[in-house]
């Protein structure tokens, strides 16, 4: 019923505001009396339909007072002025009335502005009242940053079950100030001891500009305080509509890196790339999808992205690159399929190709030596003859860090790869390599297997506590390939600078942390090393040369290789060992090309719990896997 009349109270409420402020204006002027009642009465009249008048020219005779803003105040306070205006020219101008004094004009409109405005306000606190009673117990939030994104957050913690109680904030100038009623204390290392005082019960940080390693630090007090914490999204993610200002992200990748991600220099990449046909083989792939994102903003006349896999590819065409003007081909195709490529190559008249195309995963590729080899090694040696026979101008391969003193057949494959693109005689086709070590977020990387853990409140699986990784995420590692293709020489192995190495178990912790969990709240699995895999991983040989290059982030390994016409006599001798599909035959053979080639039989698989709540360091009861005799083979 109160929605059904809700215009006609709001009139009624608004009417007596109006003659109230007239009324009160006479007493004042009068000594608390009210001589000429006649002259008042009449006049209230007048004014009030032009009141009436104005309140509805500026649409304020809604009912949504709930929602008054400062915007609704300036529409009232135009509002008044008009009808003070309209009401002086109207009863001392047109029709002469000189009795009504002046003094009322103004008090009278100073008073309909506090009446009007005063509704408006204890309907808004009233309503506030009343939700935060229905409601119930809020909790105690604090509240990182003192910005307009943490305004914002104020507003909207209005309507949830939160109530924020302290914001702190490095600036030391917003020290003992106050924000939407809301105090402000000093630096944000004082989290933990705020914590304490005011029986918060979680941390909402409102700092969406905040770099990874100022996250890092962030999270850091936040870990100390022993609170549950999340993250505000930008702004830009919000107008962009990936997301709402209730909500809040995920960690970021780059959050996990303890660094700064790397920028893009985009100039020597367009010179390179615009105008050209580009071919970016395994494109569907984490690798390949990123280069295609990266490229197709360098303007190339055409690009031309090759996969075997038709469903990832598909997502690749409709979700990634949809919409390019035509500049953009899909081909289901297989490298290893020379005939196919060839006339890919040819029709297309490509000039640079980026070959992505390999497989990758350790243990899959120590179980099925001859898919690896096939795929990783002659797959991309008919495709660098036929790219060069067809034409092609630059060839550059995706290395890895496994490459170096490699203990897996995955990372043969990829030592092998570096070996036939950089032992070619010079041509008319430029051929580089780049080595790099893990990406974050890939496909099949730990970082989604982590995220998936943690989600479901299970184990973290890690296979050793001491195991440490190079990482990059996909964006930066593709830009600084995209660099290196740039300055890199025919023949060259160029590395990529990864920075420190991080250990996989406080990658693991520091994902805990950062999602908003204490670390005693998912237990950490040890699964011991898996077939192929090493502890640590290296970027150089001992007998490679660092030496640097004109992009700051990229490092080339002067190495010593073999001849072009030993190496294919070698690989035809490989092929031929590895169509025997005898793994003992193929290591053997890998190892007269690999020197340092090294493989050893696992041990027992076991696992090594930390159990929840344990103290840091301390381990639960190792428990095997697998009986030694039932250990595959290497």
């Amino acid at each position: 019923m109160l929605l059904r009349w809700r215009n006609w109270i709001i009139f009624v409420m608004q009417s007596v505001a109006i003659v109230a402020a007239l009324v009160f204006a006479w007493l004042l002027r009068f000594d608390l009396t009210l001589p000429q009642r006649q002259l008042l009465l009449s006049s209230a009249v007048v004014l009030l339909v032009i009141r009436v008048a104005a309140m509805y020219w500026y649409k304020l005779n809604h009912g949504y007072w709930c929602y008054t803003g400062i915007g609704d105040l300036k529409d009232l306070v135009k509002a008044v002025f008009f009808g003070s205006v309209v009401f002086f020219a109207l009863l001392r101008g047109a029709a002469g009335v000189v009795a009504f004094p002046l003094s009322i004009y103004l008090l009278e409109g100073m008073l309909a502005f506090l009446f009007l405005a005063g509704l408006r306000v204890g309907a808004r606190l009233y309503f506030q009242w009343r939700r935060a009673q229905h409601l119930g117990t809020r909790a105690p939030v604090i509240i990182v940053g003192a910005g307009s994104a943490a305004v914002l957050l104020l507003q909207g913690l209005k309507t949830t079950n939160y109530i924020a109680v302290a914001l702190v904030d490095d600036d030391l100038g917003k020290r003992r100030t106050k924000l939407c009623g809301v105090p402000v204390f000093g630096p944000i290392d004082q989290l933990p001891l705020l914590a304490h005082r005011l029986a918060a019960r979680e941390i909402l940080i409102a700092i969406p500009s905040a770099t990874a390693v100022q996250m890092l630090r962030i999270t850091d007090f936040c870990a100390r305080a022993d609170l549950p914490f999340r993250t505000m999204p930008s702004l830009a993610d919000v107008i962009a509509g990936k997301m709402r200002l209730s909500e809040f992200r995920e960690v970021k990748l780059d959050e996990l890196l303890q660094r700064e991600p790397v920028k893009l220099e985009t100039d020597n990449v367009r010179a390179k790339l615009g105008g050209r046909v580009v071919m970016v083989t395994g494109a569907a792939g984490s690798i390949g999808s990123e280069l295609c994102k990266q490229i197709i903003r360098f303007q190339p006349h055409k690009l031309i992205c090759v996969d075997q896999a038709e469903t990832p590819l598909f997502n690749l065409q409709q979700h990634t690159l949809g919409g390019a003007d035509g500049k953009i081909v899909f081909s289901v195709a297989d490298i290893t399929d020379t005939e196919r490529m060839r006339r890919l190559l040819l029709e297309h008249q490509v000039q640079v190709i980026f070959h992505a195309a390999a497989y990758k995963h350790v243990p899959l590729t120590e179980e099925n030596p001859y898919e690896a080899f096939k795929n990783n090694v002659f797959g991309l040696l008919n495709l660098v003859e036929t790219a060069e026979a067809c034409g092609c101008e630059d060839f550059l391969l995706i290395s890895s860090d496994k490459a170096v003193k490699p203990s897996s057949l995955m990372g043969c494959t990829k030592r092998l790869g570096e070996m036939i693109v950089g032992s070619r005689a010079p041509s008319r086709m430029r051929c580089v390599s780049v080595r790099f070590g893990n990406v974050l977020g890939s496909q099949g990387s730990v970082i989604p297997v982590f995220q998936e853990q943690i989600r479901t409140r299970r184990s973290i699986t890690v296979t050793h506590p001491e195991m440490t990784r190079y990482f990059m995420t996909i964006p930066e590692a593709v830009s600084l390939v995209l660099q290196a293709f740039t300055v890199g020489q025919h023949g060259n192995i160029l590395v990529l600078d990864m920075g420190e190495p991080l250990r996989i178990r406080e990658l693991a912790k520091t994902l805990i942390r950062m999602s908003g969990l204490k670390e005693n709240e998912v237990s950490v699995v040890y699964s011991g090393i898996r077939p192929g895999e090493k502890l640590t991983e290296e970027l150089f040989y001992d007998s490679e040369v660092h030496r640097v290059t004109m992009i700051p982030k990229v490092m080339c390994a002067e190495t010593t290789l073999p001849g072009w016409h030993e190496l294919r006599r070698r690989l035809d001798e490989l092929g031929a060992v590895v169509h025997s599909h005898s793994r003992d035959l193929i290591r053997s053979k890998v190892k007269q090309m690999i020197p340092e080639y090294h493989w050893e039989q696992q041990p027992p698989l076991k696992v090594f719990v930390k159990s929840r709540g344990a103290s840091r360091g301390s381990y639960g009861q190792e428990k095997h896997l697998l009986e030694p005799s039932r250990i595959p083979l290497p």
